[in-house]
């Protein structure tokens, strides 16, 4: 069972690539650390749990070398209530990228439910929450064909899944959310800007919180004849003539793809990796 909707459907995400994953912790819940308040010196005074996420990230490479994987991870950080990491797929490989980030997201489940004192869920009963009257018919009936609370998770939906949990004590749900979101890496340039957008979350999210005005969400800049998705400091942007930039590897200059291509060249040089912009093409 997939526990992902990939963005780019035509992507081989078992071939060679750069990523920048996220994950969100469920709920919302900040356990993995708190902000501090300086913004010149940002950092994140981690939990226990969120220290052992960033070392399960760390220990990706030489865990998946055991199944014959070949990965080198870049950067991370463990932020209150979400997860980003850089990795790199070297070889192509007989595991997906989910499989993969699967596989992390089980690793922390797993010591976040030790730490709160519960067994596995392959090794837990199924609550008798599931047979009371308060239950879905669909969930007693799912509940007696198994034999413990892992394989029933395992054989529900996302949907049904958010149902159990709202049933069952909520410190039973995985760490993370089922989704996560990747980013393919375009190239050198925009390596180095994910690099440099995780090392610089803790800053802009102590800015976001100290200074709020100067860190703004807009889903409608108009950039040219376009609308552009920003978030940052919006004075910086000026009004580029999307008209006279040049097209890219062969590309139109007016097709999505070389637009794509040349406002984010654009908001590197702005920004000089350091984080303070980021400009994204309309949704498609």
């Amino acid at each position: 069972m997939k526990s992902y909707r990939p963005r780019n459907p035509g992507h081989d995400y078992y071939g060679k690539g750069i990523y920048l994953i996220t994950l969100v912790v469920s709920m919302r819940t900040p356990l993995l650390g708190r902000l501090g308040n300086d913004a010149m010196h940002p950092e994140v005074i981690l939990t226990p749990l969120g220290e052992m996420v960033r070392q399960e990230w760390n220990s990706l490479p030489e865990k998946q070398a055991a199944h014959g994987n070949n990965v080198a991870v870049h950067a991370c950080v463990c932020m209150p209530d979400h997860f980003h990491g850089v990795i790199e797929v070297r070889e192509s490989m007989h595991w997906s990228l989910g499989d993969i980030i699967q596989a992390f997201k089980a690793a922390c489940t797993s010591f976040w439910q030790r730490q709160q004192g519960h067994d596995h869920s392959c090794n837990r009963p199924i609550s008798v929450d599931c047979y009371s009257e308060q239950a879905p018919q669909w969930l007693r009936e799912k509940a007696a064909r198994y034999l413990n609370e892992g394989a029933l998770i395992r054989a529900l939906s996302k949907r049904q899944r958010e149902q159990y949990y709202l049933l069952v004590h909520s410190e039973h749900r995985p760490l993370f959310d089922d989704n996560y979101d990747d980013t393919v890496c375009i190239g050198q340039r925009h390596r180095e800007a994910m690099v440099a957008y995780v090392n610089d979350n803790p800053r802009r999210a102590i800015l976001r919180r100290t200074l709020p005005h100067m860190m703004q969400r807009c889903l409608h800049v108009q950039i040219g004849e376009h609308d552009y998705g920003t978030f940052g400091n919006l004075l910086i942007l000026a009004p580029w003539a999307l008209e006279s930039m040049p097209p890219v590897n062969g590309v139109p200059a007016h097709t999505d793809y070389s637009r794509f291509h040349n406002m984010n060249n654009l908001a590197a040089e702005i920004c000089h990796f350091n984080g303070q912009a980021k400009i994204i093409p309309p949704c498609q």
